[in-house]
C-alpha cells in the first residue's frame, strides 16, 4: 500500500544544485582577490602618474610602483621591465602588461592576463 506523502521526486537534483552553487561561491571567492588586486594597482598608478614632473623622474617613479608592487605582493607576477613609463611635457602614461595564474576551483586553473594603461596630467 503506497504512502500519500509520497510523490516520486528525487533528492539527485538538489543535491546537484547545492554542488553547482557552492562551487560557485569557491570559484568566486578565487578568482575576486586577482580582480581586487589588479584595480588597486590600476589605482595606485593613477595616483603615482600625477606627481610633479620636476621633483618624480621616471626612475623615481619606478621605483614607487615597484615598493607598491612589493608591499603589495605582486612581484611574482609583474617585474621592473613590465612597466612603461613615458612622460611628456604635460602628462605621464604608465602602461603594464602581466599574467597572474589562479586556481578557480581544485584542479582548474586559469591565466588571467591584463593589460593597465593610466594617462593622467601633471601636477605643477
Amino acid at each position: 500500500m503506497p504512502m500519500s506523502s509520497e510523490r516520486g521526486e528525487g533528492r539527485l537534483s538538489t543535491l546537484f544544485g547545492l554542488a553547482v552553487f557552492v562551487a560557485a561561491i569557491l570559484a568566486v571567492w578565487n578568482v575576486a582577490p586577482v580582480y581586487i588586486d589588479d584595480f588597486a594597482l590600476k589605482d595606485k598608478m593613477n595616483e603615482i602618474a600625477r606627481a610633479p614632473r620636476g621633483t618624480n623622474t621616471d626612475e623615481k617613479v619606478m621605483d614607487n610602483l615597484m615598493r607598491y608592487v612589493r608591499e603589495e605582493r605582486l612581484d611574482g607576477y609583474i617585474q621592473r621591465p613590465a612597466f612603461k613609463i613615458s612622460t611628456l611635457e604635460t602628462s605621464r602614461r604608465i602602461v603594464v602588461d602581466y599574467r597572474r595564474e589562479a586556481q578557480i576551483l581544485p584542479g582548474w586553473k586559469h591565466t588571467f592576463n591584463f593589460h593597465n594603461q593610466v594617462d593622467q596630467p601633471l601636477i605643477y
